[in-house]
């Protein structure tokens, strides 16, 4: 599948936190990031991939988690955190969504 074919699904930046997460990456960080970010337009479970809940993913891009939920009836993936792995990346990933 083409970078030029319509993406299956949209994928959104969930807050403006999430956008202040992704401005804050180094420059070669930030375009793996958003690589993987247009990936998932067409792959929405890519090799790799952890299921952490329900409909909750997270894919890495080196020690970077980003964290989305799939909403397959919308046609849509919501990012709702870029991070670094730490402790507090996972916690309360269930809020994000809601």
């Amino acid at each position: 599948m083409s970078e030029s074919e319509p993406a299956a699904f949209e994928v959104r930046l969930r807050s403006k936190r999430v956008q202040r997460e992704l401005d804050s990456l180094l420059k070669a960080d930030y375009q793996r990031v958003i690589a993987r970010l247009r990936g998932l337009a067409h792959d929405l479970r890519p090799q790799g991939c952890e299921k952490l809940s329900d409909d909750i993913y997270r894919i890495r891009v080196g020690d970077i988690r980003i964290i989305y939920l799939i909403d397959e009836e919308n046609k849509r993936i919501d990012v709702g955190r870029i991070r670094r792995r730490t402790e507090r990346t996972y916690r309360e990933i269930e809020d994000l969504f809601r």
